[in-house]
């Protein structure tokens, strides 16, 4: 037990920016399975969050893009979602990424959009 909270403190010393409930979802997944029951509860999803590639995918977009713009306006906040622990497609490693909820959906949505009519502005 003492060798799972060491571990979850050099997880949350590394991964600072995971959200409350990534963390309670780390210790839970560290405890239990020594506990053999369940002590510490798994966090209950409250709303859907969403990756940058399955927003790409809704507006048609790559992942990339999603990202570019969330950088661009800051969109990498409470408001529009939370950090989870993630494993890294292209190595074993695990990676902090961040899921986005309904407002960043809609966001996105209101971006590209005015993306898209200031091209065809733009070509008029």
């Amino acid at each position: 037990m003492q060798m799972a909270m060491e571990v979850a403190e050099k997880t949350f010393a590394w991964a600072t920016l995971l959200s409350p409930l990534s963390r309670q979802g780390v210790i839970a997944g560290l405890i239990n399975p020594l506990a053999g029951c369940e002590v510490v509860p798994l966090p209950l999803l409250v709303e859907k969050l969403y990756t940058a590639s399955e927003i790409g995918k809704l507006f048609d977009v790559s992942a990339n893009k999603i990202g570019r713009i969330a950088n661009d306006n800051n969109m990498k906040t409470e408001h529009y979602g939370e950090y989870h622990l993630d494993k890294s497609r292209h190595s074993d490693k695990q990676v902090q990424a961040f899921r986005y909820n309904n407002h960043a959906v809609n966001t996105f949505r209101h971006i590209l959009i005015a993306e898209q009519e200031a091209k065809e502005h733009a070509l008029v």
